[in-house]
């Protein structure tokens, strides 16, 4: 059967079809070699290969070095795959299929085994095995994307399904919806998270609409932050609260339900990612994205967050929710009110690449340390493709940026 699908690889639409998902772990020993060169000839040649043509530049370009005996090992599997049966179109798909999933069984049952024996549990990563195979196998059934004007809009429309309460946002870009990824940075102690505080508890906003929200804290106790959104959804201060209780209790209790945060320091993405498979979040929100762990090794602090990023935008669009990534700014946006995204730390383009919306919160205090006025920097917006500075002010006391 590896032999039959070897030989419809030859055929260079059959190849482009299943290029992204037949790999060279499916085949073993020498056939695996003659498809790493089938996969080179393909990338330097237009059209149709022949196995004479792949043998050929498997010993004379892809592989001088060869011994001879490895040349003619080589020339005796050539011959082989020649006397093969040339399968049907509709068997070589089936054939194709099979192989793949052959292949993703023994990588569930690989990751399984391990846990087995005392690997810690992370069935996050056989889920990711599972929804990858589904993803990448042909689809026979495509649909093109309706042309009817109506849904266009209607769909269109969910993309913004969680209103922002903040007038000058709500008018420029509206909200975020199920699959967005969106970033808001800035310098420390500018109001990174009294800025999704605000978004999220602040009246009308995403708790008030009805969204479940998650969020994920990893750089102060997360009960401190559980206090700002109290303060911000009832407009009553840490110290306002005890002489008010009543009044506290009726307007949390509203939207109380709606909003859980997490202390999640020594979390992973991958265990966001199981915990949204499980809960089923609207909005999810991480303070601080950079500092969630990743597994792997970079060489290089940029890439790492790149792959955190995109893991990030994944996440949004796998457990269909939408994703806020709290950020900080480089040096370079210190007591600017004009920011833009190549000045997130650590990264010119790494991290911008992946979001659909991009907000850099500007604020100089070098003349009065005391300012509350804040620039909402949009800087990347894939929603409505506006690109602006609109003003605001925050209260610091209540979380809640107003204008």
């Amino acid at each position: 059967m590896e032999k039959q699908l070897i030989k419809m690889m030859l055929n260079k639409k059959f190849y482009n079809e299943y290029k992204g998902v037949i790999s060279r772990s499916i085949f073993e020993g020498e056939l695996g070699s003659f498809f790493e060169s089938l996969q080179k000839a393909h990338k330097d040649y237009d059209g149709d290969l022949k196995v004479d043509d792949v043998y050929t530049l498997h010993v004379g370009k892809f592989n001088p070095a060869l011994t001879r005996t490895a040349k003619e090992k080589f020339e005796e599997l050539v011959t082989e795959i020649k006397q093969v049966t040339d399968p049907t179109p509709a068997i070589a798909k089936d054939i194709a299929n099979i192989m793949v999933d052959r292949e993703t069984a023994q990588k569930i049952a690989i990751e399984a085994t391990e846990i087995f024996n005392g690997k810690p549990a992370n069935f996050s990563e056989i889920s990711k095995i599972i929804e990858g195979h589904k993803k990448n196998l042909p689809d026979e059934d495509i649909k093109p994307v309706t042309n009817d004007i109506g849904k266009v809009i209607e769909q269109l429309s969910v993309t913004t399904k969680w209103k922002f309460n903040i007038p000058v946002l709500s008018e420029k870009v509206g909200g975020i919806g199920p699959g967005n990824l969106m970033i808001a940075f800035a310098r420390p102690e500018t109001g990174k998270t009294a800025f999704w505080v605000s978004l999220v508890s602040a009246p009308d906003g995403f708790a008030w609409q009805g969204a479940n929200i998650h969020a994920f804290i990893n750089e102060e106790p997360a009960v401190r932050t559980q206090m700002r959104t109290i303060s911000c959804s009832t407009g009553y201060t840490r110290d306002d609260i005890p002489d008010n209780m009543k009044e506290v209790h009726f307007t949390w209790s509203k939207v109380r339900d709606n909003i859980k945060l997490f202390d999640v320091v020594d979390w992973t993405l991958d265990d966001i990612d199981a915990h949204c498979e499980k809960h089923k979040p609207d909005v999810v929100v991480i303070d601080q994205l950079d500092k969630v762990n990743l597994d792997g090794k970079f060489s290089r602090s940029d890439e790492k967050l790149r792959a955190i990023y995109t893991g990030a935008r994944e996440l949004a669009k796998r457990r269909n929710c939408a994703v806020i990534a709290i950020s900080q700014a480089s040096a370079e946006a210190h007591n600017r009110n004009s920011i833009s995204f190549d000045m997130m730390e650590n990264s010119k383009t790494g991290k911008a690449a992946e979001a659909d919306l991009i907000i850099g919160i500007g604020r100089n205090q070098s003349l009065d340390e005391a300012n509350t006025n804040r620039t909402l920097c949009i800087s990347k917006n894939k929603i409505t493709g506006y690109h602006g500075e609109p003003s605001c002010v925050i209260r610091r006391d209540i979380s809640r940026y107003e204008g």
